[in-house]
């Protein structure tokens, strides 16, 4: 649960909700920028499930104790957890900024918890960014009947497509794209998504897996 409320109505800043699949319920976030790092989170294959505005911290900054509440808690498929603050590159210049996010560095680090500040540098990257955006497009469901999953997967055991053009020969357009959105069939998001992409159906080069 947030420690504190996301989204309000006072601001000029994009704010609204992701239908986030991983979380069984929308995720609110206050920027373009965190947005686009939730549906990174998303598609990210280590990746179990995330909390905005996770914890209330307290640190000292010079000689003044300060309280800060990071962007992000991710809870990853091996156990581990990550906190991280999202932030336009422009804000790191200014030194105040950079002062209390390196306090917050030393804070986490002192308390044994991996933090990290991500920008539009990882969030915005192209082709990434906009092979995101198609997949999830095509995810306009949170997930597949029993029945479905276990046709998808003798399908795929059987035949074992290696480029996505297999996957749409193998289950149409439509669900081969529903497929990637999905998570169930992976492709590397590093570089552009064609016909002839090589697809994974297992492995850690599915989908946008940057704790790898």
């Amino acid at each position: 649960m947030a420690v504190r409320k996301v989204v309000t109505r006072s601001s000029c800043h994009f704010r609204g909700y992701f239908p986030s699949i991983k979380n069984g319920h929308p995720v609110a976030w206050e920027s373009q920028l965190e947005g686009g790092f939730l549906r990174l989170l998303e598609l990210s294959p280590s990746v179990l499930r995330y909390e905005v505005q996770p914890s209330r911290e307290r640190f000292l900054l010079g000689d003044t104790l300060v309280d800060y509440v990071p962007d992000l808690r991710v809870f990853l498929a091996d156990g581990g957890e990550w906190w991280f603050e999202v932030k336009p590159e422009k804000k790191l210049l200014v030194s105040s900024v950079k002062r209390k996010l390196c306090a917050a560095k030393n804070h986490f680090s002192a308390t044994d918890r991996s933090f990290s500040v991500v920008t539009e540098g990882l969030i915005w990257r192209e082709p990434l960014a906009t092979n995101i955006q198609k997949i999830l497009y095509h995810r306009y469901s949170p997930s597949l009947p029993s029945s479905d999953q276990a046709e998808v997967w003798l399908k795929l055991n059987k035949y074992k497509p290696q480029v996505f053009h297999e996957v749409i020969s193998l289950f149409g357009e439509v669900e081969a794209w529903r497929l990637l959105g999905l998570c169930i069939v992976g492709v590397d998001l590093e570089k552009p998504l064609l016909n002839q992409s090589q697809v994974f159906l297992s492995g850690g080069h599915r989908h946008a897996n940057f704790f790898a």
